[in-house]
């Protein structure tokens, strides 16, 4: 059972709300990156809280985690653009091919067999293509900050893995 404390909850939200704020307005460097903290840590904290380890025999709820847990990276690297604006681009394919990626994969699946009568459970092929935009998100984002001399590999072979998954989707 989740827990879901309303002060966390509204943390999370607001947080984001303000991190927003201080893109939108183009606000001081140390605000973004303390904006971008505070929200990492609730939403790292509201993650925990969901108890998503519960969900690992089951691949259409584990996939919506771990899709979430992508928010979290994309605000820690947020955070980490205030030491090194060079990684906002990193960030952003957190955000986008994992948080994103993912989510739309465990909601096309859950709305596609739920509109069709079918179990809410994801099956052989569903859950190689959970796994490979996952695969997709680790690769575009921690090779570059790992190994930066292998950036361009990165990209084409995340970008690979990523088309392959909706394919087999």
């Amino acid at each position: 059972k989740p827990r879901k404390p309303k002060w966390l909850e509204y943390l999370a939200l607001g947080s984001l709300l303000a991190l927003l704020v201080t893109d939108v307005l183009g606000l001081p460097a140390p605000l973004v990156a303390s904006c971008a903290a505070i929200a990492a840590i609730a939403h790292g904290a509201r993650l925990a809280l969901w108890q998503p380890w519960h969900t690992l025999r089951r691949p259409i709820l584990w996939i919506l985690h771990a899709a979430y847990a992508w928010i979290v990276v994309h605000l820690v690297l947020r955070t980490a653009t205030y030491w090194d604006a060079g990684i906002v681009n990193i960030a952003n394919h957190a955000l986008t091919v994992g948080a994103i990626g993912g989510l739309t994969l465990g909601m096309m699946t859950r709305t596609a067999r739920g509109h069709t009568g079918r179990p809410l459970a994801a099956g052989l092929a569903e859950t190689t293509s959970y796994l490979l935009v996952q695969s997709a998100a680790v690769i575009r984002v921690l090779v570059p900050l790992c190994i930066p001399s292998l950036y361009l590999f990165a990209i084409k072979f995340s970008g690979v893995l990523w088309v392959a998954a909706f394919m087999l989707f």
